[in-house]
């Protein structure tokens, strides 16, 4: 981030023998990811974005992705890494719902890429544009203010166009509010045995209802959710302590090491002992 500013803006330009243009990871803040040169595979989740120069991909907070390179020509790239928090500072709570917090649990029906032929989408590229102007500029003071208004912008095209139409969004605040007992729940206890019985009475649902509630807001059913949960937490530990991948495993609510390494294989593309290898040699 700038100066501990809720935001970053990053250049990388990756050379013709480099395939790997970024690694598989995730955070808790929202990207946009802009293609100034060559041609990449931008796979969030288990969607793929073909990104083509002068295109840009906008990735909700804690999704796993990734990018590759289509051909061996140098490629290069800006990303505009930004936190919620920019939006808590200018819209009340309810606004901030309806506008910002359905990507966070639900993000990748709200992920989109942005295409110059379409034209709200080329009004969000020349926006997208401006804030990368600031790239490498020190004096913050002088335009933040400005970045902050392009972002607003910015995002009210993207609202209007692209999380608007969808469904969800009308209906976010209800269901949010009916299940964030049970989401906070698995949060704080994902260390521990669960049962849907248990999860639907934090919300005071039967278990049917959970269950249709669950998918319908997260896009996931509820042990898939907490699964994932429990993956992206080792994921945090196997970078952050020196645990074996036994003891993280059990830390995460993995009883079966067998059965964790067909997860973390099945969700983060590659064994647990490899992210540890591949993602401490980044860092």
């Amino acid at each position: 981030m700038i100066d501990n500013r809720p935001y970053s803006i990053h250049q990388t330009h990756v050379d013709a023998s480099n395939n790997l243009v970024l690694y598989q990871h995730w955070h808790d803040e929202i990207e946009i990811f802009y293609m100034q040169q060559g041609e990449i595979e931008f796979i969030i989740e288990d969607t793929h974005f073909c990104i083509h120069e002068g295109e840009a991909v906008l990735i909700p907070s804690n999704l796993l992705h990734m990018a590759t390179k289509t051909n061996k020509e140098t490629c290069s790239f800006f990303a505009f890494v930004f936190s919620p928090v920019l939006f808590t500072e200018a819209f009340t709570n309810a606004a901030y719902t309806r506008f910002v917090q359905p990507l966070k649990h639900n993000g990748l029906i709200y992920s989109v890429k942005f295409s110059p032929n379409i034209s709200w989408q080329h009004d969000v590229l020349l926006f997208l544009k401006k804030i990368i102007y600031f790239y490498g500029r020190q004096d913050i003071n002088a335009w933040e203010l400005e970045l902050h208004g392009i972002l607003y912008q910015l995002w009210n095209l993207y609202y209007l166009n692209h999380m608007a139409p969808i469904a969800l969004s009308s209906n976010y605040e209800k269901l949010y509010d009916k299940l964030k007992p049970s989401i906070e729940y698995i949060h704080e206890n994902f260390s521990f045995d669960m049962t849907l019985e248990l999860l639907s009475k934090q919300s005071c649902l039967c278990i049917g209802t959970f269950c249709r509630y669950f998918k319908e807001l997260t896009g996931l059913t509820p042990f898939t959710y907490l699964n994932r949960f429990r993956i992206r937490k080792s994921c945090e530990a196997l970078l952050n302590t020196s645990l074996n991948i036994t003891e993280i495993a059990n830390m995460c609510g993995f009883n079966n090491i067998s059965y964790f390494n067909r997860s973390f294989l099945e969700h983060v593309k590659c064994k647990p002992s490899e992210y540890r290898k591949q993602n401490m040699n980044i860092f």
